[in-house]
């Protein structure tokens, strides 16, 4: 609305990966239970469920790369080719994923032992394309652009304590949450008011008064924000699955 550029990547592949990965891998969705199997009266698996059994496992998930493109199309890299792929299983990582896997007599027994391992695996990977992303705005914009200290993180997502921590350790920033759930739509509201506001100002003086505007707008944050840890260890690992996720996707699709 100000009249500059605004730095801009698209992902397809996010939050849809682990919506498919909880039906697939917890719930095993397309199986049929009949109505007398007592799997079917037990309570399905939620993102909370499967999120406390991926947190069992260690940053990196044991070598274990997961691409995330199940969505066909991918924008940022341009891949529309691209598609899904799990990589580095291993006999010893395998059997570090079952032991892992515990459950309670109410809840449906996951359809892939490896569940847990897997959710872990799929999230890195959508961490590890999005920090890709920001990159690469950082790369197109120069020296003097895009060099955030602090990210605004919204979606549902957002609300998964294992994702916040994980997005701040990879991405190296802060990470503030606002709390309107609808921050996206409410930042276009800003820009169309901004340019409302301006609409039959002159051009020198139109570029001052939405300023001036968008100056006034605020959102309201949780107060309290994510920072990366200090633990040098967690940092190593996740630089290690960053670095195989680049290599692996490339070979395959780049």
């Amino acid at each position: 609305a100000c009249g500059r550029s605004l730095p801009l990547a698209c992902v397809m592949s996010c939050t849809a990966v682990l919506n498919s990965v909880l039906e697939s891998f917890f719930n095993g969705n397309g199986e049929n239970h009949s109505d007398n199997d007592a799997s079917s009266h037990r309570k399905k698996w939620t993102h909370d469920d499967a999120t406390r059994l991926a947190s069992k496992h260690p940053p990196g998930c044991h070598g274990i790369t997961f691409l995330p493109y199940l969505t066909p199309g991918e924008r940022t890299p341009d891949w529309p080719h691209a598609s899904g792929a799990i990589l580095g299983l291993t006999a010893s990582n395998m059997s570090a994923a079952i032991a892992t896997t515990t459950i309670d007599s109410n809840t449906t027994p996951v359809a892939n032992p490896m569940a847990g391992l897997l959710y872990r695996a799929a999230m890195e990977g959508i961490t590890y394309l999005l920090a890709e992303a920001v990159s690469s705005m950082q790369d197109a914009c120069g020296e003097d652009g895009f060099q955030p200290n602090c990210l605004l993180v919204v979606g549902g997502g957002s609300r998964n304590p294992l994702w916040r921590q994980m997005l701040a350790d990879v991405l190296g920033l802060e990470l503030r949450f606002p709390k309107e759930s609808d921050s996206a739509a409410l930042g276009a509201a800003f820009q169309v008011g901004a340019a409302v506001t301006a609409a039959v100002r002159n051009e020198d003086e139109k570029s001052r008064v939405m300023e001036t505007y968008m100056s006034k707008q605020s959102l309201e944050m949780e107060e309290e924000a994510v920072r990366p840890t200090s633990d040098e260890r967690v940092l190593q690992l996740y630089r290690d699955g960053r670095r195989r996720y680049c290599e692996s996707s490339a070979r395959l699709f780049g």
